[in-house]
C-alpha cells in the first residue's frame, strides 16, 4: 500500500513521507512498519501499517479535489450548542482519516465562526483541519498552500454568498 518516498496524510499531523518499511517480530507475529516524517523532519512516527486503524491514509486523486470542494460548498449541518460536544464530533471525523469529514470539520466550524466566537480548542481544530486539507490539495494539484486555502475558504463562503 504504502512505498518509501511516498506521501500520505496521517489524521493528526498532515502531509508525510514515508521513509522505511520495515518488519518487526512481535510476539511471534510479523508486522510491518513504517517510519514516516512530517513537518520537514521534525516529526518521525512508527506506523504499523498493517493495523486497520492507524490514521493513515494514501493521498486523495486529483479528480477528486473538485468533488471535495463542491461537498463543502453544499454541505451543512446542525452542530450542538456545546463547544465540548461539538469538539468530542469534530474530533472522531478529524481521526476518521476520511477526507470528506475532515472538509465537513472546516465547513462546520467556518459556518460557526461567523455566528459566534469559536472555542480556542476549535479554532486550533480548525487551523489544523483547514491546513491539513489545503496541503493534501496543494500536494495532489502542485498549488501552493496559501492558494488552497483560499480556495477552501471560498468554498465555504458560497452558500453565505448565494443567500446575501
Amino acid at each position: 500500500m504504502y512505498s518509501v518516498g511516498s506521501k500520505v496524510i496521517h489524521a493528526l499531523h498532515g502531509l508525510g513521507t514515508v521513509e522505511t518499511i520495515e518488519e518487526k517480530d512481535i510476539l511471534g507475529q510479523i508486522a510491518r512498519f513504517s517510519v514516516i516524517s512530517f513537518q520537514n523532519d521534525r516529526l518521525k512516527i512508527m506506523v504499523n501499517v498493517d493495523q486497520r486503524n492507524n490514521m493513515i491514509r494514501p493521498l486523495t486523486e486529483a479528480a477528486d479535489v473538485p468533488k471535495i470542494m463542491e461537498y463543502m460548498t453544499g454541505f451543512s449541518c446542525e452542530m450542538p450548542s456545546k463547544s465540548a460536544e461539538r469538539y468530542a464530533i469534530n474530533l472522531r471525523k478529524v481521526k476518521s482519516a476520511d477526507v470528506f469529514q475532515l472538509a465537513e470539520v472546516v465547513k462546520d466550524l467556518m459556518d460557526l465562526s461567523r455566528v459566534k466566537k469559536l472555542s480556542p480548542k476549535e479554532l486550533a481544530m480548525l487551523k489544523q483541519a483547514r491546513g491539513i486539507l489545503s496541503s493534501e490539495m496543494s500536494q495532489v494539484l502542485g498549488k501552493s498552500a496559501e492558494e488552497m486555502e483560499l480556495s477552501i475558504d471560498n468554498a465555504c463562503r458560497v452558500e453565505e454568498l448565494v443567500s446575501a
